[in-house]
């Protein structure tokens, strides 16, 4: 193989230079994307990825759920809701859909009493993996923000009491079923958003609202491999068997609070079934594209390749 001439020792030192300047653009890029957990929403997030469609009954600016936002970066999916915890410890429930496999109907892990919801059935295309519990309130004596993460395929959960320190604020978890220390951020100021009735929402309102629960979470400890996260999240009442109509993704409007008979009623299970209402009430975390820094090294080796071919 006859030697590179000088000309094609430029080509090549042009060709490494741009896929080396491209990589550290790509990673430089990515070290800025990554989310700051406190429960306001940055930049990093991007578009919203689930707006509310109906205004909350469970109380405005109390109980509400205005947007859903996700990002999969630096080893950990952030998760971003927008909205209200009401603090009397109403509960924020989150699935999570990381991996093959999964519960299609709910059966608990015997976390915090949620076993009320046993039977409750997933939207189509949603197989949940993970669930986790948020709430707020006065026990008595002090203000206090709870948190609970369970495992659903091992059976197993853990709780964290009072890990903000007060009913706002951020902070991080112990480890448990949980290896990494998941990051949690409340902020509480949102006065906008959607309004307090079973109607249409405002869409435009519920997307400008930028303050939460954020969260960020261990891609390892969901047993995470690759491709999109699904996530639904949902208002509860404090014994996990009454639910508002407040979800992300929405419900069609109008609708009022589901209740544990999917019509208000109180029947003491929170056991309904997604699949009766139309549309998904979950949406979807898409990893940004891995494979363009790899592609460049892909155009890098094809030019190599020609070139020797000369």
């Amino acid at each position: 193989m006859r030697s590179l001439e000088p000309s094609s020792w430029r080509k090549s030192a042009h060709w490494g230079l741009l896929v080396g300047g491209l990589v550290l653009h790509v990673l430089a890029w990515d070290a800025a994307a990554s989310p700051v957990v406190d429960g306001t929403r940055d930049g990093a997030y991007g578009a919203a990825l689930a707006v509310q469609t109906v205004d909350t009954q469970f109380g405005d600016n109390f109980s509400e759920l205005d947007a859903g936002y996700g990002s999969i970066d630096s080893g950990k999916l952030f998760l971003m809701v927008t909205g209200n915890i009401e603090a009397n410890f109403n509960t924020l429930e989150i699935f999570i859909d990381s991996k093959a496999g999964g519960q299609t109907s709910f059966t608990s892990s015997g976390n915090d009493g949620a076993n009320a919801m046993n039977g409750l059935v997933f939207d189509t295309g949603f197989t949940a993996d993970y669930h986790l519990i948020a709430r707020r309130g006065t026990d008595g004596v002090n203000d206090t923000f709870n948190f609970a993460f369970a495992d659903l395929g091992a059976v197993t959960f853990s709780t964290y009491s009072d890990i903000l320190g007060g009913l706002t604020g951020s902070n991080t978890t112990g480890t448990g079923v949980n290896a990494v220390g998941i990051e949690v951020g409340y902020d509480n100021s949102n006065v906008a958003g959607v309004s307090g009735s079973t109607g249409a929402a405002n869409q435009v309102a519920a997307a400008a609202v930028t303050t939460g629960l954020e969260l960020g979470i261990a891609l390892s400890d969901l047993d995470y491999l690759g491709g999109p996260i699904r996530i639904m999240v949902g208002v509860n009442n404090s014994a996990h068997d009454y639910w508002s109509n407040q979800f992300l993704a929405g419900l069609p409007a109008p609708q009022g609070n589901l209740g544990g008979d999917e019509s208000g009623g109180f029947t003491g299970e929170g056991a309904i079934d997604m699949t009766h209402f139309a549309g998904d009430q979950f949406f979807t975390v898409v990893p940004e594209p891995s494979t363009f820094v790899l592609a460049c090294f892909g155009l890098a080796g094809l030019a190599s390749r020609s070139r020797r071919r000369k």
